[in-house]
């Protein structure tokens, strides 16, 4: 025995995932209509001990078979699977449908999935494969989850637009305020039929003796109770500053726009102008802002949580910022709270070096996570078919005699709702091939001069960027003398871990990015375990 070899026992010993052979299983849809289907669990589940199955796997557990929006981590049935997994001492392995069945929430699933695997545990996705032990599985795996979540905020971007279209041509999209109601709740937004309730009536009454300036809101108050109508001051005070009882549209999702509805008005526009003052009807706009202060109202105390205005020492003509909660004492100099802010903005760049790579990494990945999507379009529409023809039968018996109208009316109704809430699952994916390369080239561009953009631009510039990169803001922490945020966009998220692992391949060694594909097949073909060429 050598006289190193005497030392070994007190060498650490390589960690070995394999030895732990245990697994559970998670399974999800995002909505109660598919959970009550079960046809999406049952397939998910079928694959998933298939899986298990083949590589000697033995499942100890079940978790999830049920509808929760993977949007959030903060999931009951998630949580306690990772809860379960992290106790159980001996499961290495999370087994799931696809990476999306897991997470949506992009670089925050890649956090998890990291911290399970410090934990020993594994996270296997059926039909998309990696070797998540090494940097390029698991750089792939990242890739998934960025593209969950990008096309997730993709999907809400397309149905708020749809949304604003709707809005622009008078429909009201949410439930009526008080004083009305929607007979067709059910049907599309082009269906609704929003009417006049008896307390719509007793609220125009309201609005007439509002007019005539004799009553107060108290008396008016009063006057309504009586004729039994429970409300109190401040919810009519709301009703007659809501332009919607004379016919006009207004809402945060179209900012600075009025609309013309198509509901009936219970009170002239001209009136409802002579009720509310200019002042009330039109706030006054908060000033401009300060350019040498772009994070005020912008970044919080990461302490208290209250935004951070802003103050300027005249003697030494230095810029601050302030949190004005008592006792809170969180001040930090602008210009350091700057330095600092645009060194986060500097992490988030990607190498321009790299953009043709992550460019082509990117497709194949998108296609990848939206091949479901597709295949869910095309059973849907199937099933849509099915009941039209279903439709068109019934309403031809009605119409040669063969069965009365209240049956024909329920069962009318039935399918037409079926229909509906089978339209509302179709989830298209959100971007064309075209526009897939148009949206990635704008996105590396971005990418690639981040804290230039931002240093360069001009207060609005700035707002703009800082709004689009951190949607919820930044925090200051005081304690520790650093910026950090919730949230940072799908997008600009995943780069650090990219340019990692990208950093990571040697000069001139080829990337194999075929691996990247999608792996599902329409027979249910089991994908084969790849490893990218490195």
């Amino acid at each position: 025995m050598g006289k190193l070899d005497q030392f070994q026992q007190f060498a650490p010993q390589k960690k070995n995932f394999s030895e732990r052979k245990n697994a559970i299983i998670y399974t999800r849809v995002s909505t109660k209509e598919q959970a009550d289907t079960n046809t999406s669990l049952g397939t998910q589940k079928k694959h998933c001990e298939a899986y298990a199955k083949n590589n000697d796997y033995n499942v100890t557990a079940y978790f999830g078979g049920t509808h929760e929006s993977a949007k959030s981590d903060d999931r009951k049935e998630f949580k306690r699977m990772l809860k379960f997994a992290k106790q159980s001492g001996s499961v290495g392995y999370i087994i799931v449908y696809s990476y999306d069945r897991f997470s949506r929430t992009g670089s925050s699933a890649a956090q998890i999935t990291n911290e399970l695997l410090q934990s020993g545990i594994q996270v296997k996705a059926v039909t998309q494969e990696v070797d998540t032990l090494s940097p390029s599985g698991k750089f792939q795996q990242n890739l998934f989850y960025m593209f969950s979540q990008f096309d997730n905020e993709l999907r809400k971007d397309k149905t708020i637009t749809a949304m604003s279209d709707l809005l622009r041509k008078g429909y009201w999209l949410w439930t009526p305020p008080r004083g009305y109601i929607n007979k067709n709740k059910y049907q599309k937004a082009v269906d609704w039929e929003i009417t006049i309730t008896n307390e719509g009536k007793l609220l125009k009454k309201a609005f007439k003796w509002k007019v005539g300036g004799v009553f107060s809101n108290a008396e008016i108050v009063a006057k309504l109770n009586k004729l039994g109508m429970k409300i109190n001051e401040k919810r009519l005070h709301e009703i007659f500053k809501n332009p919607f009882y004379c016919g006009i549209l207004v809402c945060k999702m179209l900012p600075g726009e009025v609309i013309a509805g198509r509901h009936p008005k219970l009170v002239s526009q001209e009136d409802f102008l002579k009720i509310n003052t200019v002042d009330s009807a039109h706030p006054k706009k908060h000033t401009i802002g300060n350019a040498n202060l772009p994070l005020k109202q912008f970044a919080y105390c990461d302490s208290c949580k209250s935004p951070l205005t802003g103050f300027l020492v005249k003697q030494k003509g230095i810029y601050y910022y302030k949190c004005r909660t008592k006792g809170c004492s969180c001040t930090k100099s602008a210009k350091q709270l700057h330095t600092k802010f645009e060194q986060k903005l500097k992490r988030l760049q990607v190498d321009g070096k790299y953009n043709d790579i992550i460019k082509d990494v990117m497709i194949y990945t998108y296609d990848s996570v939206t091949n479901e999507i597709r295949d869910k379009e095309v059973r849907i529409k199937k099933q849509i078919t099915e009941l039209q023809i279903k439709l068109d039968a019934l309403e031809e018996r009605h119409a040669i005699g063969e069965i009365e109208k209240d049956i024909y009316t329920k069962f009318s109704e039935r399918f037409k709702s079926e229909v509906s809430s089978l339209e509302a699952e179709i989830q298209n994916p959100a971007i064309s091939s075209s526009n897939l390369q148009k949206a990635i080239d704008k996105a590396l561009m971005m990418s690639s001069k981040l804290h230039e953009t931002w240093t360069s631009g001009d207060l609005e510039q700035k707002r703009q960027l800082q709004k689009l990169v951190f949607p919820s803001g930044i925090g200051y922490d005081k304690q520790n003398d650093r910026v950090q945020t919730k949230r940072v966009n799908s997008i600009f998220s995943a780069i650090p871990l990219l340019t990692k692992d990208l950093g990571k391949i040697k000069s001139g060694e080829p990337v194999d990015f075929n691996q990247f594909s999608a792996r599902v097949t329409s027979s249910g073909f089991k994908p084969e375990t790849s490893t990218a060429v490195m």
